[in-house]
């Protein structure tokens, strides 16, 4: 059977192109049956208000961040939404004055390289994801990897005008 079509983007597909029936049995879930979905290498958190999940995920990229080193840098694609915890994060690492010369960010729906979005085919080699040279080239810099307008660079914005 094919798959329907994206009400959010035609020529993706997304939640709103799954089966009918594993939507009709992942809305019979309840916090207990999720909970038991946590394994080895995948944990399942629930909080209790937005706040919390937000702060949560703003800290689990400080934390992969926190462990970035010139020979293992780190990266974090960040999601197309929601996207609440992206100031906080701003926030976090100014305040704690982080050095994030071999962590990276890319939005999970703008990948960007040479100014040009990469293809929908990229698979970047080894050496692409390790770049070497100057650190401050492996600066995480939302502007750099997002056009300019993007959510991002907005949220980027909107967090160093509520900095004091």
């Amino acid at each position: 059977m094919a798959r329907p079509i994206s009400k959010v983007a035609p020529e993706w597909w997304d939640y709103t192109t799954l089966d009918a029936e594993l939507l009709a049995d992942a809305a019979r879930l309840t916090p207990d049956d999720l909970l038991q979905l946590s394994r080895d290498g995948f944990e399942v958190s629930i909080y209790d208000t937005l706040e919390e999940f937000y702060c949560a995920e703003a800290l689990e990229s400080i934390r992969a961040w926190q462990q970035a080193t010139p020979d293992n840098p780190v990266g974090i694609c960040g999601p197309i939404g929601p996207t609440e915890q992206l100031p906080l994060v701003a926030t976090i690492v100014n305040a704690l004055d982080l050095k994030l010369h071999y962590a990276h960010f890319w939005g999970m729906d703008e990948w960007i390289e040479n100014d040009r979005p990469v293809p929908l085919d990229h698979r970047p080699h080894r050496r692409d994801r390790r770049r070497r040279g100057d650190p401050s080239r492996r600066r995480a810099d939302l502007r750099r990897r997002q056009p300019p307008g993007h959510r991002g660079a907005r949220l980027e914005a909107a967090a160093r005008a509520r900095s004091p």
